[in-house]
């Protein structure tokens, strides 16, 4: 995200400790405690910690965030970005390097088809993948009777 384009900027050497909400995008390097919330975009700096929600249309993270993490379009999250709490959004990108400590999920779009249930295995056929090795184990002799 380009700083030409943000509405807001929350310098290194700042702490706020309460609620950001702004219809624009928002350019965070230091530190918040609090709800942060954007109708654009949100991203969150290499030197930025966030404790709280964060809730935006685009989140992209390089900082550390404990808290759950909405995306309403897209979550990346860099190499250097830490994520502890939960995850939701569209569409999801952790790169290497990065840390994610929660659950994420992806909710279904209108125009998707309705949940697929998974069948329940048949006994017969947990019996043959627990097939026996003569050696006294499963095929890779990992699990012993």
């Amino acid at each position: 995200m380009e700083n030409n384009n943000v509405d807001t900027i929350i310098g290194v050497n700042v702490i706020l400790k309460g609620n950001l909400k702004n219809k624009g995008s928002i350019q965070i390097n230091g530190t918040v405690e609090g709800e942060i919330r954007s109708d654009e975009n949100i991203n969150i700096g290499e030197t930025a910690k966030i404790k709280g929600p964060v809730n935006a249309k685009t989140i992209e993270i390089s900082g550390e965030v404990k808290g759950l993490v909405e995306a309403s379009d897209k979550l990346e999250v860099n190499p250097t970005g830490k994520i502890v709490g939960d995850i939701l959004a569209k569409s999801l990108i952790i790169k290497q390097g990065a840390v994610f400590i929660g659950k994420s999920a992806m909710p279904q779009t209108e125009g998707d088809a309705a949940k697929v249930e998974e069948e329940p295995e048949q006994e017969s056929k947990k019996e043959e993948k627990a097939e026996s090795h003569p050696a006294g184990g499963d095929k890779f002799g990992f699990f012993k009777k």
